[in-house]
């Protein structure tokens, strides 16, 4: 069945159990690529509005990242009531969002690994940026320089917890079309490359060939202006309280404008999809013809 590039999903609360075929509806969404936009607010509890604010960001990055495994928040000003506020903000919304798609995507569960949490409390229309690599708001797909995920899927529950403004977001082209837009001009991958950025600490383990083909994939949409300005896109408006779920590395999206976003990764091995001939790695490794981890 021909998909939209947002899909909405109708759900009441975050630990609601969907229809079977909703959730079947959801899970081939997503894996064809699109976005799934839930109606689905997360309400902050008394005493917790103070975290609506960008002061709450120490000056060293544009966001509060939090670990679930340990506790620790990134990026938050020295100030323990604050950042205690915030942490429980962030702790509660980790939590939600693994109950969230361990009942929407029922396929998935027990394969999802969490990763950090982030807060992003910032304006981002008209925020400087060090370089164009930085530049969420040119359409992109999802890569890491420095932690190579060798295929996982980078799954992505975001929430807009502005109680006024929307968030801005455009998606693109669908991924195996700008994958053959932009394969042919991907130098292949150095072996030596992997093992020196790894030797001098630039990444957390070897780039494999796909975290190359994938972060070459990410600076050339970037760094192509003339794609930048012609490439196909619809451009979407988050409410207030609403929350939306993707693919992040597969979705070709923009962040335009907007503050006050949470969000969770979440990653999941290629071979737990329904669908995994859709995912970025097998289609990169029918363009490359072999491999790619």
């Amino acid at each position: 069945m021909a998909m939209n590039p947002v899909e909405t999903v109708q759900l009441s609360h975050w630990e609601s159990i969907p229809e079977p075929g909703v959730v079947a509806h959801a899970l081939d969404a997503l894996e064809s690529g699109c976005v799934l936009r839930l109606p689905l607010a997360f309400p902050l509890e008394e005493g917790e509005q103070v975290v609506l604010s960008d002061a709450l960001l120490d000056g060293s990055r544009k966001n509060i990242s939090y670990d679930p495994a340990t506790g620790r928040l990134k990026g938050c000003v020295d100030d323990p009531a604050l950042a205690g506020r915030l942490r429980a903000v962030m702790a509660r919304y980790a939590r939600l969002s693994a109950s969230l798609l361990d009942n929407l995507l029922p396929a998935y569960r027990g394969q999802l690994e969490a990763g950090r949490t982030s807060y992003r409390p910032a304006e981002i229309a008209g925020r400087p940026v060090r370089s164009w690599r930085r530049d969420d708001t040119r359409l992109h797909v999802d890569a890491f320089p420095a932690t190579p995920v060798n295929g996982r899927r980078l799954l992505r529950v975001f929430h807009n917890l502005n109680p006024e403004g929307v968030r801005r977001w455009c998606v693109g082209e669908p991924f195996p079309e700008l994958a053959r837009r932009f394969f042919g001009q991907i130098l292949p991958p150095a072996r030596w490359q992997a093992r020196l950025l790894a030797l001098l600490g630039l990444t957390r383990s070897l780039r494999s060939p796909y975290d190359h083909y994938m972060l070459q994939l990410h600076d050339r949409m970037k760094a192509d202006l003339d794609y930048q300005y012609s490439a196909g896109r619809l451009a979407l408006a988050f409410a207030p309280g609403e929350t939306w779920v993707v693919f992040s590395d597969q979705a070709s999206h923009a962040v335009l404008g907007g503050q006050f976003m949470l969000e969770q990764t979440f990653y999941l091995p290629v071979e737990q999809m329904v669908y995994p001939e859709r995912s970025p790695l097998r289609v990169l490794e029918k363009l490359a013809g072999r491999p790619l981890v």
